[in-house]
């Protein structure tokens, strides 16, 4: 997915502007409560995002945040298996940004979060979906080392979905949703503005995949991030409330006879949040690796930040509430605040379940657990560090490799946990198994004192790329590693 050698951003110039003002909505209508949708056509998907700090609607008045297109969420991109996606990031804010298309198993010389857009530049990504692509729910967001958790905080994500022959299946019986949840702050103006940002200075990096060096990066003391203070930057950054495209919970009136199918995106900087639906059923899809096998019935849902789910919501006769409520990510994962609405689901009560099939054509059923599969080899990862979370004892450095693989093969981590706080790890471009736990996954939550056993399948590309924790204050302070596959 992501990858680590750089190219200089390409030159377009644009003039970098000022927060722009909108005009707050007259109500919450339906159509307005999610992104915009652009779904490729003939195999290709060419799209312009542009990055800015907007004034946006909230309530009867309005808020700062930073945007893709004037919007949170940013425009929900549609593609196929086998898919051309292009898109133009121009940078409109005041600070450095980059993209990264998290989850997407595609090249890490296509999808390299060191390629920087300095402000009033822009750049042209270009992702070759391979034909073998899971579908499932993707997402897009910043990934500018020491200040990707300001701008994440701040609003900028959108989600990418990945549609196959399961999809087809189920376009006739559901509702296709789009729900982008965050916590970001309620300001008329950005809190974590620090001018041109607290980071030092960053050694440039070797030119990796075929492409040219990245020069040294303006910025970053890895003992702290966009100018937040050192509690911030260790326990991770949150808001006042939960949003859901950006609105205090949304209202979904149901088409009679279909069910409501939840594309859900926790695009929080490092909340932790746990689902609870009080209508009928809540029915698991896929999680972020892509498909399970087939539809599972669940009570609950917990997803970290960057995790994501596709969730089937059965109502009762009254409809029903999607709540959504914080979890600590410190030791004991206790429960903080109260339940807060996400969306609120009317349906008529003869809708069953009926419509769903009982396994999934496209589902990727291989098992990295089982006898069959050769381990070449295996590793202990230590999650360490309080004040400043590292991994293995190290903070991030752009010029050394700290994991190496070959292409093709299969290794097990054991990933332990020795802090006093959940870690969510990410793992850009190739995906893994966690033992014990259902699907394909590129996020394992390791809790405090604990461990994690992976199974990563270095599969289809080499090439180098990061892993992270997406506790992103932590990502931006250090706690991020580079990983080699030949």
């Amino acid at each position: 997915m992501l990858a680590a050698g750089a190219i200089a951003a390409a030159a377009l110039f644009l003039t970098a502007c000022a927060p722009t003002s909108t005009q707050p909505p007259t109500g919450s209508t339906v159509s307005n409560q999610f992104p915009e949708d652009l779904t490729s056509d003939s195999g290709d998907l060419d799209v312009t995002l542009t990055a800015a700090e907007t004034m946006v609607p909230y309530g009867s008045s309005t808020r700062w945040a930073m945007t893709y297109n004037g919007k949170t969420a940013g425009p929900t991109l549609h593609v196929h298996p086998g898919d051309k996606l292009t898109i133009t990031l121009v940078n409109n804010l005041s600070k450095p940004t980059s993209l990264h298309t998290h989850g997407l198993h595609v090249s890490p010389s296509q999808d390299n979060p060191f390629i920087m857009v300095d402000p009033g530049k822009s750049y042209r990504y270009t992702y070759d979906i391979p034909a073998n692509h899971p579908g499932g729910t993707f997402w897009y967001h910043p990934h500018m080392h020491g200040l990707t958790a300001e701008q994440v905080a701040s609003g900028l994500s959108g989600a990418i979905l990945v549609e196959d022959m399961d999809d087809d299946s189920l376009a006739a019986s559901t509702t296709n949703r789009v729900l982008v949840i965050n916590d970001p702050p309620i300001t008329v103006k950005n809190p974590w503005d620090s001018g041109s940002g607290s980071m030092g200075s960053m050694d440039g990096m070797p030119g990796m995949d075929g492409m040219s060096g990245m020069g040294g990066m303006s910025g970053m003391d890895h003992g702290q991030s966009s100018g937040v203070d050192m509690m911030t930057a260790m326990m991770g950054r949150t808001g006042p409330k939960l949003l859901t495209n950006g609105f205090e919970g949304i209202t979904l009136a149901a088409s009679k006879g279909k069910l409501e199918r939840l594309h859900i995106v926790n695009a929080s900087a490092s909340s932790r949040l746990a689902f609870s639906y009080s209508g009928a059923k809540m029915i698991l899809l896929s999680s972020e690796g892509g498909r399970l096998a087939a539809p599972t019935e669940i009570k609950y849902l917990t997803l970290a930040s960057s995790e994501r789910a596709e969730v089937i919501l059965v109502p009762n006769s009254g409809g029903g509430t999607l709540t959504a409520q914080r979890l600590s990510n410190e030791a004991g994962g206790a429960l903080l605040g109260k339940p807060e609405n996400i969306a609120t689901i009317s349906a008529d009560a003869g809708t069953s379940t009926s419509v769903l099939p009982a396994s999934f054509m496209m589902a990727n059923t291989r098992d990295l657990f089982s006898a069959s599969e050769k381990v070449v080899s295996s590793r202990v990862v230590t999650l360490s560090g309080h004040m400043t979370p590292t991994i293995d004892g190290k903070l991030f450095d752009p010029n050394v490799v700290n994991f190496t693989a070959k292409k093709g093969t299969v290794q097990q981590w054991t990933i332990k946990n020795t802090t006093a706080m959940f870690h969510p790890i990410h793992i850009h471009t190739w995906g893994f198994q966690v033992n014990g736990d259902q699907g394909w996954q590129d996020v394992v939550v390791v809790p405090p004192n604990s461990e994690k056993v992976i199974r990563i399948a270095f599969d289809d590309y080499s090439g180098t790329t990061v892993l992270h924790c997406h506790i992103l204050d932590h990502e931006d302070t250090g706690m991020m590693a580079i990983i080699k596959v030949d």
